[in-house]
């Protein structure tokens, strides 16, 4: 590892919050900046846009990761390297089965590793779950938004375009996977979650759903549909941050305040 804790985001403590929300695509910055006050952008480099603003008076930075476990690790890896303790992934998703509809909400709390990142840090037995205090605020915003939501288990994968090669034989793994509860596949998850986990950072996923998977087996994808529900997403993941601050005050206030044991 380069010398330099930030060699790819290139950013200093002073440009970045404690509290990240990740897209994975450096076009939907912008949109979720919108949401914060008082917002300033950084010079992007490779796949790593950037802007700060504030939420409650707090400093909240979103960065964009890029495609893929590789990308969000180095990325969480030099954030938490200038004080970052809680990273929400803002991104996309297809759902594995028939339920989830175009622009719902799912909330992953832990991810099956099927990417490389995250093998490369742990053994396969450790699984991917995401903090229970930023679940726990996903989900709570997603019902004060009455946004369709759901909770559950997602799959994280390398090759986006592996089932279009493999055809009829993806379909008895993608059932198993659907048999066994998961909800949708993603590319990112696993990774941040496991970083989280061996680094001690916070981290949570929430995703709007862009593939549906229809009953008789026909897909659908993108549209308006989606669109709103991305706007939803946006909304629910910058409300859980506000969740989170108002939550970690409380806390941070408690501990000062209580009495020391003689």
């Amino acid at each position: 590892m380069s010398e330099d804790p930030v060699y790819h985001i290139k950013l200093t403590r002073a440009q970045v919050g404690g509290y990240v929300l990740m897209p994975g695509d450096r076009g939907r910055v912008e949109l979720i900046a919108k949401h914060l006050k008082a917002v300033r952008a950084m010079p992007p480099n490779r796949e790593y846009l950037a802007m700060t603003g504030t939420l409650g008076g707090v400093p909240v930075t979103v960065m964009s990761s890029g495609m893929g476990s590789p990308a969000v690790a180095i990325g969480v890896e030099e954030l938490r390297t200038l004080g970052v303790h809680t990273i929400i992934r803002v991104g996309t998703t297809g759902a594995v089965g028939p339920g989830p509809k175009l622009g719902d909400a799912i909330i992953a709390h832990g991810a099956v590793r099927s990417e490389g990142t995250s093998r490369a840090y742990v053994d396969l037995e450790v699984p991917a779950i995401a903090d229970l205090e930023v679940t726990v605020a996903l989900r709570d915003a997603a019902r004060a938004a009455k946004h369709p939501y759901h909770v559950g288990l997602v799959e994280s994968s390398d090759a986006y375009y592996a089932n279009t090669w493999l055809g009829e034989q993806a379909a008895p793994r993608t059932e198993r996977l659907r048999k066994a509860g998961l909800l949708a596949v993603e590319m990112e998850a696993a990774a941040l979650f496991i970083v989280g986990q061996l680094r001690g950072f916070r981290t949570g996923c929430i995703l709007a759903l862009r593939e549906e998977f229809a009953r008789d087996g026909t897909r659908r994808q993108a549209g308006p549909a989606f669109e709103r529900g991305l706007d939803a997403v946006i909304a629910i993941a910058v409300d859980a941050v506000r969740r989170l601050i108002r939550h970690d005050a409380k806390a941070k206030a408690n501990a000062t305040t209580k009495p020391r044991r003689r």
